[in-house]
């Protein structure tokens, strides 16, 4: 045990040095960015655990709560392909900066009405704002690397990524009981939910100032819309194409129809509060860290697609232990587990998908396979609102198991063979 345990040690400090090496050749422009990445994910580590909460606190059921969130992820998807459009005509500074604009103006309002209408409006503008940023984010990281630190710098973007989402989460977690302390509120109220939402509101705004200083020769808006529908067309066919878009279709499901609602199932059936739910949140974080860290060394050993379909099918056994016990350690055990394995896989599925395509088609290919998903996150997200109003909590994420096991079986099938001609 103890050679082994030494081995162990002797490659991760091997493969610390290599980090730091490649780090240190990251562009100014991939610098900024991934300050802008910690900015609106430390919004996103709140909102995950405290927004489902607060509008639950509002008066709302699950199934009004699966409509908003389910209008989010559907604008998400279907704002993809014009996000495309504006991403090449406006350039990629730019529409990431409209996309914090846009989200700062969506946020605003939904942490301060009431309206059914106005929350499902908003709800949509903030996907559209997301829309804007998932097209934008991975095109503007790989035209900002080099093919030998490419893997490192999309790994480095989800280590961020992952550490601003336990600090939102800690953030998230706390404060509801600090806010009540000093106004005098409800503990666990929509009020004291509300103050720490604002907190997600400031760090959204301040991520407008990294991208000030990024520098982009220009917008590469030299093609009409004409001929980008021309390239839309002719990449499907590309049988490779197809094949990534059907799963991402069936991915998108099996995501939506669960993940969503983890804080939701702590809450209502296993009796969980809002610090503890943003202390299982964090302590995710904590493993998905150690799990990103990870990913380039196995990436190395075992090919790319081989390690998307293995840490797909192993993260099933813990997604189940979540929902077939009532003993809360052995759910936040599963919940870990199954949030580091699965997570494993977005930086592989991030750049792999952009390299099956000409460079010209990056962009175009970005937002048809994240149409494709967030239409179908959409779907997904408002079925299993639908499924816990009615009483059936564990459904939504015995069906996600489901959607899992199949999409990592076709990603294996359809890519291995593609990678390794790739390669040569």
């Amino acid at each position: 045990m103890k050679p082994r345990f030494n081995i162990l040690v002797r490659n991760m400090l091997i493969a610390s040095g290599s980090y730091a090496a490649k780090v240190k050749r990251f562009s100014f422009n991939a610098r900024m960015y991934l300050l802008f990445v910690f900015l609106t994910t430390l919004n996103a580590g709140i909102y995950g655990v405290i927004f489902n909460l607060y509008i639950l606190r509002l008066g709302f059921g699950e199934d009004f709560l699966g409509l908003i969130l389910s209008s989010s992820s559907a604008a998400m998807g279907l704002f993809a392909i014009p996000a495309a459009f504006v991403c090449d005509r406006l350039g990629r500074k730019r529409t990431l900066l409209l996309s914090s604009l846009l989200s700062v103006f969506s946020l605003l309002f939904l942490y301060n009405i009431t309206s059914p209408s106005l929350l499902v409006l908003f709800s949509v503008a903030m996907g559209m704002a997301g829309s804007l940023s998932l097209i934008t984010g991975s095109t503007f990281l790989l035209e900002n690397s080099a093919r030998e630190e490419r893997m490192y710098l999309f790994s480095m973007s989800s280590l961020i990524y992952t550490f601003s989402i336990l600090s939102g989460n800690m953030i998230g977690g706390s404060f509801p009981g600090i806010m009540a302390g000093i106004f005098s509120l409800e503990i666990g109220g929509a009020e004291a939910y509300r103050l720490t939402l604002y907190l997600s509101l400031i760090a959204t705004t301040a991520s407008l100032l990294p991208l000030i200083f990024v520098t982009e020769a220009k917008a590469l808006n030299g093609d009409g819309i004409g001929s980008q529908l021309g390239i839309y067309i002719s990449i499907f066919k590309s049988k490779a194409v197809r094949q990534m878009t059907f799963f991402y279709c069936l991915y998108g499901i099996g995501w939506g129809t669960s993940l969503p609602y983890f804080n939701v199932y702590f809450a209502t059936v296993l009796g969980a509060d809002a610090n503890q739910i943003g202390i299982f949140f964090s302590i995710s974080q904590l493993f998905m860290i150690f799990g990103y860290f990870m990913v380039p060394i196995l990436t190395e050993r075992t090919g790319r697609v081989k390690l998307v379909a293995s840490v797909q099918i192993l993260s099933i056994p813990f997604l189940l232990l979540f929902v077939h016990t009532n003993n809360l350690l052995l759910a936040v055990i599963g919940f870990v587990m199954r949030y580091m394995l699965m997570n494993m896989a977005n930086p592989i599925l991030n750049s792999f998908k952009l390299e099956i395509v000409k460079p010209e088609e990056r962009s175009i290919i970005n937002s048809v396979m994240w149409m494709a998903c967030y239409t179908f996150v959409g779907i997904g997200t408002y079925a299993g609102g639908m499924m816990m109003a009615e009483g059936y909590s564990s459904m939504p994420f015995l069906i996600t198991a489901l959607l899992y096991g199949v999409t990592a079986v076709l990603y294996y099938i359809y890519f291995n063979k593609l990678e390794k001609s790739m390669a040569l």
